[in-house]
């Protein structure tokens, strides 16, 4: 079986929040050595942004709304 985005997410959701976030965990880190990003930089750019604009900031279920519905396309 060749694994896709939906199934690895099927049987992701099943799990407990503690096991789901040692995945998100394991997969972050899997990434964060992407040849060409710096995923570090993008983060403290960003943290940067939000605190010139504390504006720029959204809650947690703006950002997973957005993020889920980009997924998707």
């Amino acid at each position: 079986m060749i694994a896709t985005y939906e199934s690895v997410m099927n049987f992701a959701l099943q799990l407990s929040p503690a096991e789901r976030s040692r995945v998100a965990s394991h997969l972050w880190e899997s990434t964060r050595h992407v040849e060409g990003v710096d995923l570090d930089a993008m983060l403290d750019q960003r943290e940067a942004e939000m605190d010139r604009d504390p504006e720029a900031e959204v809650s947690d279920e703006q950002f997973m709304s957005h993020f889920a519905s980009r997924s998707r396309k």
